[in-house]
């Protein structure tokens, strides 16, 4: 065996830039040899050997991607090749390379497969089932509505492919291993899950079950396909591997059994239970396709002097994991907290909010504290908690950031603007009403205003307009609403806006709304008149809405996620149903029409449905423009634990949001129905309510070793008596925060904010 390494530790312990410099070292010392030294003067780029096959380089998801790319590319300045991805990424990937072969092996006739969206995978789903789903169907279930139940039964079949356990395994595993209270349709449940994986197959699409599945079952079991990883890479080297799914195991197996370079991190720490200590996995993914216990069994394939143990302690782990453990585990021994974890007690949230987002602009304005030294962290972040901490903090001129929020495309007004117009266009009656109208005709009607002479250009298509251009509406929610009552005709199969005279008190409306809404029925008269002659189609109707009222120069970069998420969501939309419409015909032809299949107008219709009932998000990607102009202000960062602990936050002082929630037993995730019925070393036990107690507990012991490693210098406690609804918290940590003590603000910050006063007065 050349060099297997094996390295592991608690967070924030160094094992990434342990696993960077032993890529260098390894690269060095192994693919160097008897290749040519190129002068100093060639660019990096070009100077990679391209007589060594490159190294395979894994992280657990794209942002850790990001930054590892950066830190190794400083590192081997581009001596070595290298192919760096995901685990998914990279099934994909050869999934897709080899996707003839796999055609062959199951009888597909496809020619190139499409990958769905998890939204487009829902919705195909619930329609394949529908029989089942009704009433007295076999996979009605009571309590359970048809949304959840198809969520559900699509969840299973991911964590069973992920574990790399056979899909005719599933109604076993769930008859063993569920509780009377949480029984099921098992059986009916498998049937739906390997009909779907063959239904999605033979019409050529790829979910993220059926990609993990195929890879395991067509590519890593075949002795021919484990010969081309060793031709094509040098070696691999994964980073945080207990997120990532058992199935990947195999991988890894592959290279370390050929004695190839490869290096592996593993987050583990130490417990203490009963006077007994035992190390367990830190996943953050744990319970989400993850099987942390299955890659520990890879340790054993280094050899003993190549495993490394990076026994350190960061942040704030030295002086608060074990007093933290013992307060909330071991309540009855009291023993105040050190200083460096305090609390904020009130007794309704609301006052919770306000409190914390005071406190925070204090620190910040008192300079005692940099706002990016700053985050709120919550198990479960809501929209009115980060709205009025967000709205409070910049009223007063604290920059503040959410990370990584997703919301729905629906929430826009722009998008529903959108989604109003293109209903308009193809009369969709059913999706139309008179507040719609509304909001369109005002979200539709920003006038150009230029801050110099006040002059106004339409009609209102924003193109060559200067930055010092400012938008208002010529049409405002009192007018827009006055038009929708007397110029739009409901109807359900030709639903329109009629022109304004009939509107007999016209000048109530003046002349520029009189105007802005005239160039909405020109635009929609010439649209209809297009799409009639065959020289539109819905996705150009899409772009073309876009460009001639919603964009805007200058736009805010949420706003532009916005419109790019619809656009590309529509894209994916209709490819999918050209798709289906080749595999239903048997073509494979470029110039297959959807029309073929079904019409268009019904799919526009099912496409407004699918984006107003708030499936599909805006996902923030990439997570700053590329201007930087996000990074270079420095901001307060608003987190729910998931997303803070999956990006490898750390912060000087973290603020504790609802410290009193129940939900931080859940360690603010939720995993998948039926979860650890589907990991590799599952031993049979059934999942009990002890067992969920057990597990609920070990999660929140590994939450709060991993938050305080995370935090420098002070954690403050944000909790309130009452929840939203009055009830009062009882949450695991409610010890903590009765051991702590109250927040004091310092002398120094008292002096501080004492002469910032004075000054301002």
């Amino acid at each position: 065996m050349v060099e297997f390494r094996w390295i592991e530790g608690a967070t924030q312990s160094g094992k990434t830039q342990r696993l960077i410099e032993t890529i260098a070292t390894q690269a060095d010392r192994w693919l160097g040899q008897g290749l040519p030294q190129l002068p100093a003067s060639i660019p990096a780029p070009l100077r990679v050997p391209q007589s060594a096959p490159p190294l395979l380089i894994l992280a657990a998801n794209g942002d850790n991607r990001s930054v590892l790319s950066d830190r190794l590319g400083q590192m081997l300045a581009g001596r070595h090749p290298v192919e760096m991805t995901t685990p998914l990424g990279f099934f994909e990937r050869e999934v897709l390379l080899f996707w003839p072969q796999i055609a062959a092996d199951r009888g597909l006739t496809t020619a190139f497969p499409l990958r769905l969206q998890s939204e487009t995978e829902l919705e195909l789903a619930r329609n394949l089932w529908a029989e089942a789903l009704e009433d007295d169907g076999a996979l009605q279930q009571p309590g359970v509505n048809a949304d959840r139940q198809v969520r559900r039964i699509l969840d299973l079949l991911q964590l069973a492919t992920a574990a790399g356990i056979d899909l005719e395994d599933i109604a076993d595993r769930l008859d063993r291993g569920l509780p009377d209270y949480l029984a099921c349709p098992a059986f009916a449940i498998q049937a739906a899950a390997i009909e779907w994986f063959n239904w999605t197959l033979e019409r050529g699409f790829l979910t993220y079950g059926t990609i993990l599945g195929l890879y395991r079952q067509h590519l890593l079991t075949k002795e021919s396909y484990r010969q081309t990883l060793i031709e094509r890479f040098s070696g691999i080297y994964a980073d945080d591997i207990d997120e990532y799914p058992g199935m990947s195991r195999g991988l890894f197996e592959v290279f370390a059994q050929a004695d190839r370079l490869g290096a592996l991190t593993f987050n583990a720490d130490s417990f203490e239970i009963d006077g007994d200590r035992d190390i367990k996995s830190t996943s953050i993914r744990r319970g989400i396709n993850a099987d942390p216990d299955a890659l520990w069994r890879l340790r054993s394939q280094a050899a003993p002097n190549k495993i490394e143990d990076l026994n350190h302690r960061a942040g704030l782990s030295t002086s608060l994991r074990d007093p933290i453990f013992t307060a909330v585990y071991q309540p009855f021994e009291f023993t105040p907290l050190p200083p460096e974890i305090v609390n904020l007690s009130t007794v309704s949230r609301s006052q919770l909010l306000r409190k914390t987002s005071e406190t925070v602009i204090d620190l910040v304005r008192s300079g005692q504290v940099a706002a990016s030294d700053i985050v709120i962290i919550a198990p479960g972040l809501d929209a009115v908690s980060r709205y009025a901490i967000a709205t409070i903090l910049a009223g007063r001129g604290v920059p503040v950031r959410t990370l990584n929020v997703q919301r729905p495309l629906s929430g826009s007004p722009r998008v529903r603007a959108l989604l109003t117009l293109l209903a308009l266009v193809y009369r969709l009656g059913d999706r139309l009403d008179r507040d719609v109208i509304a909001e369109m005709l005002t979200m539709l009607s920003p006038r150009r205003r230029s801050s110099d002479s006040g002059a106004m250009d339409l009609p209102p298509i924003a193109t060559d307009i200067p930055g010092t251009a400012t938008f208002a509406p010529d049409i405002d929610p009192v007018r827009a609403g006055m038009i929708a009552d007397i110029c739009y005709v409901p109807d359900r199969a030709a639903p329109d806006l009629v022109p304004l005279d009939i509107f007999r008190r016209r000048d109530r409306l003046g002349y520029r709304a009189s105007t802005a809404y005239g160039c909405v029925l020109e635009w929609l008269q010439q649209v209809r008149q297009a799409l009639a002659a065959g020289q539109l189609n819905a996705l150009a109707i899409i772009e073309r809405i876009v460009r001639d009222w919603l964009w805007r120069p200058q736009m805010a970069y949420d706003a532009l996620v916005e419109l790019r998420a619809t656009i590309e969501s529509s894209q994916h939309y209709w490819d999918v149903q050209r798709q289906m419409a080749r595999s239903s015909s048997g073509s494979v032809t470029n110039s297959a029409r959807v029309t073929e299949a079904e019409d268009e107008r019904a799919i526009v219709d099912r496409f407004v449905q699918l984006i107003r009932s708030g499936a599909i998000a805006a996902d923030p990607f990439p997570v700053s423009p590329i201007s930087g102009d996000r990074d270079s202000t420095p901001s307060v960062l608003l987190s729910n634990i998931f997303q803070y602990r999956s990006t490898r936050q750390t912060h000087r002082w973290q603020f504790w949001l609802d410290a009193g929630s129940s939900l931080w037993a859940q360690g603010g995730t939720a995993e998948l129905f039926g979860a650890p019925l589907f990991l590799q070393e599952w031993t049979g036990e059934r999942l009990t309510e002890e067992f969920e107690l057990n597990t609920n507990d070990w999660r929140l012991r590994y939450v709060l070793g991993d938050l305080v490693a995370r935090a420098g210098e002070k954690i403050v406690l944000c909790h309130s008596d009452l929840d939203t609804n009055g009830a009062e918290r009882l949450g695991p940590l409610l010890p903590l925060v009765d051991a702590s003590s109250e927040w004091a603000r310092s002398p120094d910050l008292e002096g501080a904010l004492s002469a910032a006063i004075d000054s301002f007065s």
